[in-house]
């Protein structure tokens, strides 16, 4: 049972890196649009707005992701550092 439960753990820590990773180049990619939208010409100033937004929920969910990952990363190790 305790290894079933160990990688179970692992499964969950390896799923959440992945969502992590993915939140990661979503934020990456939303930057430079919002980059780009303020370096244009005539910026639009609604759109800065909506990207501007969107930025920043992009960084609270990466934020709630690094938890999850980091809550994974104790639940293995709790689990699974005594095992053989």
């Amino acid at each position: 049972m305790p290894q079933e439960q160990c990688q179970a753990a692992k499964a969950k820590l390896k799923q959440a890196e992945q969502r992590r990773n993915r939140l990661q180049r979503d934020l990456t990619e939303d930057e430079a649009k919002l980059a780009h939208l303020k370096a244009a010409s005539h910026p639009d100033a609604a759109a800065i707005e909506a990207q501007e937004r969107m930025v920043e929920i992009d960084r609270r969910v990466l934020g709630a992701a690094e938890v999850e990952v980091t809550g994974f990363e104790e639940l293995v190790h709790a689990l699974c550092d005594d095992l053989p």
